[in-house]
């Protein structure tokens, strides 16, 4: 997997905005995008592989966690804010593993999750029959049994746990357990743990020491810097079938002090104004459409808050 190349995404979109058959702006769009003449939703929220924006930040999680995963590390961790590719990133972590060498296991955590939801979970991803009132340590042996017998066959289950943040102290403690599983050459399950900053914080209390001194490698993805705004916007112009020349020049440093350079809000707040641009029969977006956007963004927030 290569970085994006900052010059490279700069010339191909540095151009005239995408037009029709005609020549002109498509007037009887319905879809924001469409009247921009792209082919999908630039900004759509969603975790599409093909609009990963890999910085150099999201390059080295990649691989730290594809080093976990070949070298037989028991823990990684990666550590960021909420909307800055977390989840994206273990979708191309997904992408990447051989079937025919690896058994993923994506689980993705909710508040509240029990340590019986989370193995009962853990459990059917293993492909291992769970009956309802199974108790934990009858879990915990099937688990342990089926990880001892993929080894036999060859094959590593990579346990994907995204938002670890909201699991409480039984479930993280059950993690370490997990981690434990080896044989004398090496670990035969490799957990990576995907969660929000505050995250690092509980591992730094007392009881979480056993689980921490079991993190062997650890990332952090940060937000995106000025530069890397306009070349992510530019970058999904492209991916969506058009290009960046549709925001105007003066708009990216608005858009990364709007957004803070979270991924996530540079979404919300990019198709926001290609919207009211398409509302206002506007080719092009500038900093007057971004600011409007943005207000009516957090009015429509607070209400539903």
């Amino acid at each position: 997997m290569e970085a994006n190349d900052p010059a490279a995404i700069v010339d191909m979109l540095d151009a005239e905005p995408t037009r029709g058959p005609s020549g002109q702006m498509q007037m009887s769009a319905q879809r924001a995008h469409d009247w921009f003449g792209f082919e999908d939703n630039p900004f759509r929220d969603s975790v599409n592989p093909k609009f990963f924006f890999r910085t150099d930040a999201h390059e080295e999680a990649y691989l730290k966690m594809r080093q976990c995963i070949e070298e037989d590390i028991a823990i990684g961790l990666t550590a960021a804010a909420s909307g800055t590719g977390k989840t994206l990133l273990t979708q191309i972590l997904l992408s990447d593993l051989n079937p025919r060498c690896y058994h993923p296991v994506v689980i993705l955590v909710y508040p509240q999750m029990t340590r019986t939801a989370l193995l009962t979970e853990i459990a059917r991803e293993l492909e291992i029959e769970v009956r309802e009132g199974t108790r934990v340590q009858t879990l915990v042996a099937n688990v342990h049994r089926r990880i001892i017998e993929l080894y036999r066959r060859g094959v590593k289950p990579v346990l994907i746990i995204d938002e670890v943040h909201f699991l409480k102290s039984d479930s993280l403690h059950l993690l370490r357990t997990l981690s434990n599983i080896e044989v004398p050459e090496r670990k035969l399950v490799t957990i990576l743990l995907f969660g929000e900053e505050a995250f690092l914080d509980k591992l730094e209390q007392p009881r979480y020491r056993a689980l921490l001194s079991r993190v062997f490698v650890r990332a952090d993805l940060r937000p995106l810097t000025p530069g890397e705004v306009e070349q992510y916007v530019k970058f999904r112009c492209l991916v969506a079938g058009g290009n960046g020349a549709i925001f105007e020049r003066d708009a990216f440093p608005l858009i990364y002090e709007l957004s803070g350079g979270i991924p996530r809000e540079i979404n919300r707040l990019c198709y926001a104004a290609m919207t009211r641009a398409m509302a206002r029969r506007r080719s092009s977006i500038g900093t007057d459409l971004l600011a409007v956007s943005r207000a009516a963004t957090e009015t429509a927030q607070s209400k539903s808050a």
